[in-house]
């Protein structure tokens, strides 16, 4: 699982910025049709690698559960790689800053996002005319709502 942290390289010193958690957020919140949701759904869940990744620590007490967000956010981006919907050529992509916020408020972003994406990949869901898009759609929501889970303790 620790692997998944390998996958999204952050260069020495920068580390994700949390108010590109709040872009990410309007874009996910502005995306108007279906191939702009699962774009900015894929960067969503990528940004959420990059911060999660910035935050690891494995003395932390958040360790298990910043891993588990990790594997879910690779997760949810993985199953949306896979939309025919997608577009070949991403509108928005993940950036990295230079900033370190507490492992706190990096939880309750996190979660708050996780309910968004969840939400906005359900709304595509209903939209998508493509079952490919449909099942991506539906999968990726899944795992953005255990990510919701993981740092709220609201699961099923």
């Amino acid at each position: 699982m620790l692997t998944v942290f390998g996958a999204v390289p952050c260069p020495a010193g920068r580390w994700p910025k949390m108010s590109n958690l709040f872009v990410v957020r309007e874009h996910l919140q502005q995306a108007s049709d279906l191939a702009a949701i699962l774009d900015a759904a894929c960067n969503a869940f990528e940004s959420m690698l990059l911060v999660l990744r910035a935050h690891e620590d494995p003395a932390g007490p958040m360790f298990g559960a910043l891993v588990m967000a990790a594997a879910s956010a690779a997760d949810g981006r993985d199953a949306l790689l896979f939309a025919p919907s997608l577009p070949p050529h991403r509108l928005q992509a993940a950036d990295i800053h230079e900033r370190h916020d507490a492992v706190g408020t990096v939880a309750d972003e996190l979660a708050g996002l996780s309910e968004l994406l969840a939400a906005r990949l359900n709304d595509a869901a209903r939209i998508a005319p493509d079952p490919g898009d449909q099942a991506a759609c539906q999968a990726a929501a899944r795992w953005a709502r255990d990510i919701h889970a993981l740092f709220t303790g609201n699961g099923p």
